[in-house]
Parts: C-alpha cells; structure tokens; sequence
C-alpha cells in the first residue's frame, strides 16, 4: 500500500578573494531630499524627508589604486504608521576577505554618529577563507533620518538581539513584513556576490526592461489558488532586488518568503519517505512532493533582511533529507538508462537546493551529497547508460519524463531544452563554491548540444512561435540527437506552442556554455544564439503572463547578462 501510493505521488510529480581596510567618510548634503513613495501591502504611513548618507570607502592596501566608492547606505522606507522610534532588522552582505570580525561593523546616522546596534554574523565564505559573508543587523530608528555603515573601526555601542517580530505587520495571508523596509545600495549588494556574480541593474538594458513590464503582472499574483509558483518566487524575487535594490522588490520578496516558509512541515519523524518532514503543505500540496521543498528563500532570507527566524537548523536537515531521500519521487541517484523516471527539473532543483543548503550549514555530509550528484550528472552526459550515445545532453526518456508507460519501440530519446535549464543553474551554482572541473566540462557540452541540437528550424519554427517573438528561434519542447525530427514536430505539435516563452532560461544555458566554451568557432556560434534569443526581451513578450510561475521560469539565472558581458 505505501509503494502505491508513492509511485503514485511520484507519476503526479512527474507531470576568488580581495582583502583591504576601509576608509570611511561621511558627507551630508545641507538639502533635504524628497524619497518617492511606493505603494506596499496595507501600506498606511506617508512619504517622509530623509538626509542621504554617502559613505565611501577606498581601498588602501600597499602599492594599489583606490577602487571605486561603494555606498553604504541603509534606506529606509515606511511600511506602516510608524512612531519616532521604530525597530530595524536587516541583512549586510559582504563579499569575501572583507569583513573578519563582526566587532568592527558600527551603524551611523546621517551625522556619521554611530547608533546603538545588534550585529551578528549569519552567513560566512566557509568554502573560501571563512570570512563572514552576512551579518544580521538591528537597531532602532528615526524613520524619518537616513543611516549608514562603516567597518573602519570597532562598534562601542551594542544592544540586545530583539524578537525579529517586533520589526514587523501582517502583509499578505497574514505573512509578517516589516513596519520599515530597509534596502541596501544594488552597487553594494552586487558587490557582494551574495547573488555570485550579476550585474546591477540598468534601464538601458533590454533584459531590464523586459523585468520592469513583467513586474507590472507579476508583483501582485495571488498566493493562493495557483501554489506551483511560491517555492521559487522567493528567491527570484530576492535576486532581482539584489540587482535593483527597488523597495518594492524587497518587500514582495520578504512577504513570499515568509509566506512560503510558513508552510513548511515541521512535524513528524525525519525528511523523506513516508514522513517528509521539512516538505511543503499548502493549498492542497503533499510534503512528500519535494519540488515544493526548496532551501534558497530562506538563505536568502537570512542574507538579506538577517531574518533567521523562521525555520531552524533541524528543519533545514529534513528539507535536505526529504531531497536526498525521496518523497513521492525516487531517491537520488545515478540515471541507469531504459524506462527509468528522470527529469532535467527535479534533478537540477535538487542540485540547487542543496547548494543553498551547503551554503547555510557547511556541512561536509551535504557537500558529499553536491559530489555525488555533480558525479551522477557527469557519467549521465560523458558515458550516457545502457547504449544511448554521447550528444551532450542528458538523455532519457521521454515517455517516463512525462510518467507515461515506456514503451522502447514507440520511445522518443533526447532532452528538454528547456528543463536543461534547470541543471545549468544548479551546476552554476554549484561551481560557485565547489570548483568542480567536471562542472564546465557539462555546460560547454550541453550548450553545444542545444546549438545543434536544441532549436527548431526557421523554416519550422513559425508553426509554434509566440505572437510576440516575431522573427525569433523557438526552443524544442523535447529535443533529440538521434530520433526522426519528424518525432520530435510531433512532441512539439501537441505540447510546444509557445515554447519560446522558455526563452530566457536557455538565455542562461548558451550564457553558461560561451563562458566556459575555449573553441573560438564555438565561441562565435555560442553568441548568435544568445543574439537570436534575446529577441524575445521585449514588452510585448514581457506583458504576456502565460502562468503564474512565468516569472519564475524566466528569471531565476539573471547572471546571464553577467557571463554574456565577460
């Protein structure tokens, strides 16, 4: 009776381092500046005059030019009625080798006086050289003033860490936001890396431009009614703040994560099989669906508003054992070929979810878990199982991919472009801390796949091109490196109208490959297709909502505009 009802789950399922000492000036403007008001949940304070705090800081390391200045300014905007006096909870990340010693962290008001805080660390580089990489930061605040911080010298003025819930208001079903949204300079948050490597946001750009005009539908979307878009609205969320440092991005984001993460299952025995503790129950969702368990929203969480509150380590150790393990669907482990049940998609979340995991904790078993599966990945590509050739892909089938009966005969092998996509950000992920040589050996390969392999042909392509896309490639839905093209029009012909919606996200796998791709013609080949599919960055693609995980999809690796500009 219990393997039934898994396999039953498990067929629903299926459908660098630079260190400096800072020197830090504080320079005040005489005028008052006017802040620009911006309509939050249940929003009812009014649009308040604020002194701008400009600290800079300049590097003074021997025989070195000074580096560019990087604001540390801590903005505050109101999110409710607020008093004179109001709570400050927020995360400072810090790039690495640049903070050691939390001692030396001070908050300062718009005179450059230090205010009276609570700093810990939250976060550190333990896969580089253990220097702190988030602290959690409190203090208590004239909403009406500016703030700032320095690392120039050491703190003479602490308080007591405060229950981060006195900061906040119910926002959206209930979740808590805070009473003051504090937001942190994008220079500052992009240069930390807590994002890895971005760049920061620019209103010239085509791909931000295409976030601004999604923004419109996508910042409002009911939590409930719609559940499969939560898990990884979080963190998509919370890395577009992290490139645009807008208010209203934090507070979406803050409000999601604290939403998602109170659903999280906190009862039972253990993570995994039958109990699946650490699993997700929402709005008809089972906890053994692991999909819906994801560790990100709360690193960044933790990261970016020092709020480490909401779910403890044990519950993070379920959530990665509910991985790991298997709820409704198989444990991990290697792709052993023929009919086995296999997805792009459940492999790469897992991949990413236990990066965020390892990230958190440092925990050596879970960095064993990132090995193993980085293994599994690679003999799966390089020495493909039980006959299928090497093409670059991560082959399998499709039949079991959408958890219908195999059938050999009738099977179609190959891959989805588009759920490939999800591999590429975990392994990008994953080569962030781990520096796995088998890890750019993957991208490049499945980046040549998808060039040869990938795209429909122009003369095909307009059978299944979206409105918006006019004179752009489209994405295979399923694609093949051995079976008849005429198999894989017939996948498209029932399921891939409108799959250059997935366009963004190959953006992120042909970024990936040309990153690490040496062969200049493949170089070459690598860049026309990302030109060719930014076609699709434009307002009209943008207003489309197609569903309410669309936004999701296509922003969870805005890297690529980093990796396309190096």
């Amino acid at each position: 009776m219990a393997a039934s009802a898994r396999d039953g789950g498990r067929r629903a399922y299926l459908m660098g381092s630079f260190h400096h000492y800072p020197r830090v000036t504080v320079a005040v403007p005489r005028a008052l500046w006017l802040c620009a008001l911006v309509v939050l949940p249940g929003f009812a304070g009014g649009c308040q005059a604020a002194l701008p705090v400009v600290i800079e800081e300049t590097s003074v390391t021997a025989g070195a030019s000074p580096r560019p200045a990087l604001p540390r300014t801590i903005a505050l905007m109101p999110n409710a009625e607020l008093g004179v006096r109001e709570l400050v909870s927020l995360g400072i990340p810090f790039a690495p080798g640049e903070l050691t010693d939390a001692a030396s962290l001070r908050i300062v008001d718009g005179e450059g006086v230090e205010v009276p805080a609570f700093v810990k660390p939250t976060l550190r580089w333990h896969w580089l050289d253990d220097s702190v990489r988030a602290v959690k930061v409190q203090f208590f605040a004239d909403p009406r003033q500016a703030y700032g911080f320095d690392t120039g010298q050491p703190r003479t003025k602490s308080i007591g860490e405060e229950p981060y819930d006195r900061g906040t208001r119910p926002g959206k079903m209930d979740a808590p936001v805070p009473r003051v949204i504090a937001t942190l300079d994008p220079q500052w948050l992009v240069h930390s890396q807590i994002a890895g490597p971005q760049l920061a946001y620019d209103g010239k750009r085509a791909y931000d431009r295409y976030v601004d005009r999604q923004w419109q539908w996508a910042r409002d979307i009911a939590y409930s009614g719609s559940h499969g878009f939560l898990f990884d609205r979080p963190s998509v969320i919370g890395l577009q703040y992290v490139r645009n440092g807008r208010p209203e991005f934090f507070a979406e984001f803050y409000n999601s994560a604290t939403f998602y993460l109170s659903k999280i299952k906190t009862g039972g025995r253990g993570g995994g099989w039958p109990d699946c503790t650490g699993g997700w129950e929402f709005d008809g969702v089972n906890a053994c669906d692991t999909k819906y368990s994801y560790l990100t929203p709360h690193l960044l969480l933790v990261a970016l508003a020092g709020d480490d509150t909401r779910i403890d380590g044990a519950i993070a150790q379920h959530m990665v054992d509910n991985q790991v393990k298997g709820g409704w669907s198989a444990p991990l482990g290697p792709y052993k070929g023929a009919g086995q049940a296999w997805t792009e998609r459940h492999t790469g979340l897992a991949l990413e979810h236990l990066v965020s995991a390892y990230e958190l904790t440092g925990s050596p078993a879970t960095k064993q878990h990132i090995d193993d599966l980085l293994g599994w990945l690679f003999d799966h590509q390089q020495t493909p199982p039980d006959g299928d050739p090497v093409t670059g892909a991560w082959t399998h089938s499709w039949q079991a991919h959408e958890g219908s009966d195999y059938d050999p005969a009738t099977d179609v092998r190959g891959a989805s472009p588009w759920m490939g996509a999800n591999i590429v950000g975990g392994l990008w992920r994953a080569w962030l801390v781990t520096r796995d040589e088998r890890i750019p050996v993957m991208l490049r390969d499945f980046g040549r796949y998808l060039d040869q392999h990938g795209f429909a042909p122009d003369e095909l392509a307009g059978s299944w091109r979206s409105r918006c896309n006019a004179g752009g490639i489209v994405g295979w839905y399923f694609s093949s490196g051995t079976a008849p093209v005429e198999k894989v029009v017939d996948i498209q012909n029932n399921e891939g109208y409108g799959s250059d919606a997935h366009n963004p996200e190959l953006m992120m796998a042909i970024a990936a490959a040309r990153h690490f791709e040496t062969d200049p013609e493949w170089r070459r080949k690598l860049s026309l297709r990302a030109d060719q599919l930014s076609r699709y960055l434009n307002p009209d693609c943008a207003a489309v909502s197609h569903t309410a995980r669309a936004f999701n999809w296509q922003n969870r690796n805005p890297e690529f505009t980093w990796l396309l500009a190096h």
